[in-house]
């Protein structure tokens, strides 16, 4: 850190303890009265981004999902809009989501629905808001009301307490933390562009330019597709020996503390390590590097190994058939679709002779090695994140400035 470091401390007499009913931020509503957008008036593009509740995730603003309204609907509606610096907070159905609306978000003209609201800081360091409410929000269980559909009030949310440092050491906090914010978020981009760079050389090289002289095989016959184990029937035998079990949840969100747990005496490919390739055949259908910690396979994934093959090779083509196999799940008239074993049977994929096929590993397997590091590398970040972020909010670890 340039201009400080960080110490162990009890806490300071500079900080005070506040709720957020006096604290110096705004907590304002969105608007909810005659002129509410209805269904019909949003549409894929225009002039003012309307929220939902896709939008604002846990992982931070997601746009894959877009909803707009027109300038003049805009004009009708009296609160809601965010103005930059401001965070989001989900109150209703998923409670505690948060967003940041820094310069970094494209969007000028953004509103938030109803299940939101807005924080803005009115005297705060505007990073360490943000970073306050990310903290803030790890346990909110004593204010959140409802079942059927959790939400949280304003007059409730006013009533969570916590430690308030002063104005420079807001910042120091805010910087040590949006550091590790943006190389974890680099990692991301990184990861995201070798992906990318991996699918279209793959889509070039393999489908494209395909050799007329290259064996068409089945996929399930390049690559051993395991399907995972009924891990309800093996509870862990103690506290020690155990793994968590990986579910299609998890594989798509990583493990939280309601994971569910196995022993560790199942039989060892039944184990997952960080880098192997999973894919999900049923529900979610996903094909995925496993980055997170060792564990144990669930069923309705396929753990994707071979004895002949590169990891790139099994991993590429796997994921070139996925479109083909997620229209092939929804097309069946069950409650959860998903694809059979004699629809990898059906998945043709092309061999290279021994020769071309190393010339390509030469290319891709940097590439998928790279990612794997990547991946390593955000876990070991993304945990000390974690670490820090209560630390540093609660005063137990301060930041020594150096003016």
């Amino acid at each position: 850190m340039e201009n400080g470091e960080l110490s162990v401390e009890s806490g300071g007499s500079a900080w005070r303890e506040v709720n957020l009913a006096n604290a110096p931020v705004e907590i304002l509503d969105g608007d909810r009265g005659k002129n509410y957008p209805k269904k019909n008036e949003f549409s894929d593009n225009g002039y003012c981004l309307f929220l939902n509740t896709k939008n604002v995730t846990s992982s931070g603003f997601n746009f894959s999902e877009l909803n707009f309204i027109t300038e003049e609907k805009d004009c009708l509606l009296r609160k809601g809009k965010l103005e930059r610096n401001d965070i989001v907070l989900t109150t209703r159905g998923t409670v505690g989501n948060v967003a940041f609306y820094n310069e970094g978000v494209d969007f000028e003209n953004i509103r938030v629905n109803s299940g939101m609201v807005i924080i803005r800081p009115a005297g705060l360091h505007p990073v360490f808001n943000y970073q306050l409410f990310k903290f803030l929000t790890l346990d909110l269980s004593e204010f959140i009301s409802g079942s059927a559909q959790p939400q949280l009030p304003i007059r409730d949310l006013k009533q969570v307490i916590f430690k308030l440092p002063p104005l420079p050491e807001q910042k120091a906090i805010a910087d040590v933390l949006s550091a590790l914010d943006d190389k974890i978020d680099l990692l991301h981009c990184q990861n995201k562009t070798l992906e990318q760079m991996a699918e279209t050389l793959f889509r070039q090289w393999f489908v494209v330019e395909a050799g007329e002289d290259w064996v068409e095989k089945p996929l399930s016959s390049v690559a051993n597709f395991l399907n995972g184990l009924a891990c309800q029937k093996f509870p862990p035998k103690n506290e020690v020996d155990k793994f968590p079990v990986l579910k299609i949840k998890q594989l798509r969100n990583g493990f939280s503390d309601e994971c569910d747990w196995c022993t560790t005496e199942v039989k060892a490919e039944y184990i997952i390590e960080n880098g192997d390739v999973i894919f999900s055949w049923s529900a979610s259908l996903m094909v995925k590097i496993w980055d997170g910690d060792q564990c144990i396979l669930n069923q309705h994934l396929f753990k994707v190994t071979s004895d002949d093959f590169p990891k790139w090779y099994y991993y590429l083509w796997s994921k070139h058939h996925l479109a083909e196999f997620v229209s092939i799940s929804s097309s069946h008239a069950t409650t959860m679709g998903h694809i059979k074993r004699g629809d990898l049977d059906d998945a043709m994929v092309l061999v290279p002779s021994p020769e071309e096929s190393e010339e390509f590993s030469e290319i891709f397997t940097p590439l998928l090695d790279k990612i794997i590091s990547n991946n390593k590398r955000l876990k070991n970040l993304t945990s000390l994140r974690d670490t820090l972020l209560p630390k540093l909010m609660s005063g137990e670890v301060r930041i020594a400035s150096n003016g």
